[in-house]
């Protein structure tokens, strides 16, 4: 595999944060006007974080995601790590989709 130039590989990061934290934004904004109406509303159990960490601490996630896909596509390009990558999508489409089914979708919940 040929060597990845600086200004490519600028590039792909870019490309993962958009990717990611698009992702995250989709997520966060179905989620977003949530919080302070139905999920308080939640029967949650006595070790759940308060709402303010859950912020920084995704959007750490979705940080760390975008370099490890980047590093794996640094280091084997896009035809080397095609399955890695295409599992990468799948996971953030369903991450991003959950947030939308249980968010969205507002269900009842009595599990603690």
């Amino acid at each position: 595999m040929a060597a990845i130039g600086p200004k490519r590989q600028v590039l792909g990061l870019v490309v993962l944060l958009v990717l990611c934290f698009g992702a995250s934004g989709v997520g966060g904004a179905i989620t977003y006007p949530q919080i302070e109406g139905w999920y308080a509303r939640l029967p949650k159990p006595t070790w759940n974080p308060p709402d303010w960490v859950f912020g920084p601490v995704w959007s750490a996630l979705y940080l760390c995601m975008a370099i490890a896909a980047w590093l794996v596509w640094r280091q084997s390009g896009v035809a080397g790590a095609r399955g890695p990558l295409a599992l990468f999508g799948v996971q953030l489409a369903l991450n991003t989709l959950w947030s939308c089914l249980f968010f969205g979708s507002q269900p009842r919940l009595g599990l603690c």
